[in-house]
């Protein structure tokens, strides 16, 4: 496995950690990994760290995966936002009203505080 899944303290948040060499592959299991912990917990909210992620996929793997973000949940994502690939699975998410965003490598707080400030996931004004 190249990542690492927790419940932040509190159950804020979930939080997915990939290594230097996770793929779009790796990715899908921990979406996988992800639906499974949102039903247990309840928990809507994910903190998604790409910062040592070296290479993610092709742009059709990028597109597939980012059209298919799960509805219903908020996911902050800390990573270079001068990737071009980031951005590019950020707006095919955005495009389909996914509640994503890109928050540079040095502003975790402030991903934090974007997920903890969103309305639960899944209502009417997310």
């Amino acid at each position: 496995m190249r990542y690492r899944a927790a419940v932040a303290p509190g159950g804020r948040y979930l939080r997915f950690e990939f290594d230097r060499d996770a793929t779009v592959g790796d990715w899908k299991k921990a979406q996988a990994h992800l639906m499974r912990l949102m039903q247990e917990t309840g928990v809507r909210r994910v903190l998604v760290d790409l910062r040592n992620q070296k290479a993610s996929g092709h742009w059709a793997e990028l597109f597939n995966f980012g059209a298919n973000i799960p509805d219903g949940m908020a996911f902050a994502v800390l990573a270079d936002p001068r990737r071009e690939d980031y951005k590019f699975i950020e707006t095919v998410a955005l495009n389909r009203g996914k509640a994503v965003r890109l928050f540079p490598s040095g502003e975790e707080d402030a991903g934090i505080r974007w997920l903890e400030t969103r309305d639960e996931p899944g209502s009417a004004s997310t």
